[in-house]
């Protein structure tokens, strides 16, 4: 598999020992009747309530990619001033042109994972701790705590400090359509993320700014489909954080061959990586309960 990045540690596969603080789970976002088991520890979840967490929660999004007339590029992207339009067309001038196409919505579901939060991994460490069925979902990310902080001037990137979001495959369309047609490339034994322009097209933005994506990866299930696209993004923006308020709404936009995929979060401060962790787990697929689990 092709990882396409600015800069950034590998994909890797990784086991999670550490247990995350549980501060989250008491009040940190609105609870809906369905949610009430957000209010207990992620270790009392049920395997059915991890999984909601990672599906379908303020943290997960389903949505269907909508269509748009133009092509995505440093000019056009995802958030209106992403770039200085000087820079912007002089990065355009040196890519050959790419005419809107008369595209087509692909019928699929996906789900839309704010990935870095905790209770995000909270979830994957339930999951994985209960049963060896789940240990596909220890993949991720390794970061650098230590390491030197994302800083855009520089083009330096680490992803401990940064947040991440996945556009997850959920289920194909009625002819097995999905961004698989136009986001991936066949490559034997794994695939390629062939997005044009990725880092312009993928953008987070909040009250206080907007930022690009600096990294991106694919994810694939064992018969090397792929499965999910996932970038990270800076978390400072004009030298001051992007989430600063209870309830911040984190709007979250990606266009693929002029399909788009959108989503908006209310975060907290508090549920935000605090920069120490080493890892962040990306589970690969988006996976429905055994049935004896559901309630």
């Amino acid at each position: 598999m092709r990882i396409s990045r600015l800069s950034s540690p590998g994909l890797i596969q990784i086991s999670l020992r550490s247990i995350f603080c549980l501060a989250f789970v008491a009040g940190s976002v609105p609870m809906t009747a369905n949610e009430s088991f957000l209010s207990k520890p992620p270790e009392e979840w049920t395997e059915a309530e991890a999984l909601q967490v990672l599906n379908d929660s303020p943290w997960a999004r389903v949505v269907t990619a909508t269509i748009q007339d133009t092509q995505c590029d440093y000019e056009h992207p995802a958030f209106e001033g992403l770039f200085r339009l000087e820079m912007a067309r002089s990065v355009d001038s040196m890519s050959p042109e790419h005419p809107a196409e008369a595209a087509k919505p692909d019928g699929a579901e996906y789900v839309v994972r704010l990935i870095s939060v905790k209770p995000m991994q909270a979830a994957v460490d339930r999951l994985i701790n209960l049963d060896e069925k789940w240990a596909t979902y220890r993949r991720g990310y390794g970061s650098d705590p230590e390491g030197k902080p994302t800083n855009l001037a520089e083009g330096r990137y680490n992803t401990a400090d940064e947040l991440t979001v996945a556009v997850m495959l959920k289920h194909p369309g009625s002819k097995g359509e999905s961004f698989r047609d136009y986001a991936f490339k066949d490559m034997g034994s794994g695939v390629a993320n062939i997005v044009r322009y990725m880092f312009a097209c993928a953008g987070l933005r909040t009250s206080n700014g907007q930022v690009h994506a600096v990294t991106a990866s694919g994810s694939v299930d064992k018969d090397y489909q792929g499965t999910g696209i996932y970038m990270s993004f800076p978390r400072i923006v004009d030298g001051k954080p992007l989430i600063t308020h209870r309830d911040e709404k984190l709007e979250f936009r990606f266009i693929a061959n002029q399909r788009v995929f959108e989503s908006t979060f209310d975060v907290n401060p508090i549920d935000l990586f605090e920069g120490t962790e080493r890892r962040i787990l990306i589970p690969p697929t988006v996976d429905e309960p055994t049935p004896a689990t559901i309630p």
